[in-house]
């Protein structure tokens, strides 16, 4: 595996050593690796932003490693720190943290004037950037003539186009209104994805760290109780203090991460391809069912669905002609891990009356069908309601 960007051994931050010394950092260990999307969530005083402090070489341990990139910066001097900070992080404030005096593009160009950057490329990359959050007629606009949203994209254009390989966010979209924040936060997913970037932000908000995290890190007292991929911890969370935030119902509020294998029904009926249509009428009548899956095979090699109302259709001569001739290919079907959400958006549910689930062998692994899925849904609408 490439080596981690960021990676901590054993770090801690303790004020005041002795016999009153609190440990804002306690023993911490982590890895994080480049193009991932990190969110640190912890009430306050949990020591989540001690340990953002850290990341940024803002602050350095008590004792412990952090190695950045390979490099351990947590004995470095002040000097050496500030020339990291500038090479390799980029940061997005709550506050802004915009020069007053300067308009959108000098903001933006600033760090890229302390790296040496000439006046032409700054320029440019400045004005990329800009272009990229949507501000390319407010670029000589000062920050009080802009909204709070427009003050923060020129914050997230700052931070890109700086190039750095990680990117910190200090609850960036708290102070914005709730449109204004989802907004953004779109933006920021876009952003990641198209440049690849680390980013490690903190947040109070669990809806914001599901939306945009790809791993969640969760910190109590000091310490990681819990740091894994935002799909495990909404089903595992490691203990109360993580499903207190978790809350019981969000996996249902989140269809990207509830699979098929979830909600379908085990036990279809099935019949060999060597059985007669009369076989299969009888089995779909006794069980009120108006379609069966055909298989071959122990493993249930699928290879299709008949439907009762075709097969009504048939005279008497065809009662004993095998089933496996009277395959329709009126099907969609779907595999074992694809989301609700995939399938919420390329099937028409409505029609299909059921929809078989398969496995990458293309074996008949459970069934799909209206009910299932709108009983999932209702439970979805529910957890919004109760929200």
């Amino acid at each position: 595996m490439e080596e981690a960007l960021v990676r901590v051994v054993d770090l801690c931050k303790v004020y005041n050593p002795g016999e009153n010394e609190v440990r804002a950092l306690d023993h911490v260990n982590l890895e994080i690796h480049k193009g991932e999307f990190v969110a640190i969530i912890g009430q306050s005083g949990s020591g989540k932003s001690t340990f953002m402090n850290m990341l940024g070489c803002l602050d350095v341990p008590t004792s412990g490693k952090y190695y950045l990139n390979g490099t351990d910066v947590s004995t470095m001097k002040d000097n050496d720190l500030s020339v990291v900070r500038n090479k390799e992080i980029g940061f997005i404030f709550q506050g802004f943290n915009l020069i007053a005096n300067l308009t959108a593009i000098e903001n933006v160009e600033l760090p890229l004037i302390y790296r040496g950057i000439d006046r032409k490329t700054r320029r440019k990359l400045a004005v990329e950037s800009l272009k990229k959050v949507g501000l390319e007629k407010r670029m000589d606009h000062k920050p009080n003539e802009m909204s709070g949203g427009q003050q923060q994209r020129v914050g997230v254009a700052r931070a890109f186009a700086t190039d750095s390989d990680l990117i910190l966010m200090d609850e960036p979209f708290s102070a914005l209104d709730p449109l204004t924040r989802e907004e953004l936060q779109d933006e920021i997913v876009k952003l990641q994805k198209e440049y690849q970037k680390t980013i490690v932000f903190v947040t109070h908000d669990m809806d914001e760290a599901i939306k945009c995290a790809d791993k969640i890190c969760f910190i109590q007292n000091g310490t990681v109780i819990q740091f894994d991929k935002t799909e495990e911890i909404l089903r595992h969370p490691a203990n109360d203090y993580v499903e207190k935030f978790v809350g019981k119902n969000r996996l249902w509020g989140n269809p990207k991460y509830i699979h098929a294998s979830d909600i379908m029904c085990k036990e279809p009926y099935t019949l060999s391809k060597d059985r007669t249509v009369i076989q299969a009428l009888q089995v779909m009548r006794q069980n009120a069912i108006n379609s069966i899956f055909i298989t071959e095979g122990k493993s249930r090699g699928f290879l299709g669905i008949v439907w009762l109302e075709d097969l009504s259709k048939l005279d008497v001569q065809h009662m004993s002609a095998s089933i496996g001739d009277m395959i329709s290919s009126d099907y969609v079907s779907v595999y074992e891990e694809s989301s609700l959400q995939e399938i919420i958006d390329e099937i028409d549910y409505y029609k299909s009356g059921i929809i078989p689930v398969l496995n990458e062998r293309r074996e008949l692994k459970g069934a799909l069908t209206k009910s299932i899925l709108l009983s999932t849904l209702s439970k979805r609408y529910k957890k919004e309601q109760e929200g």
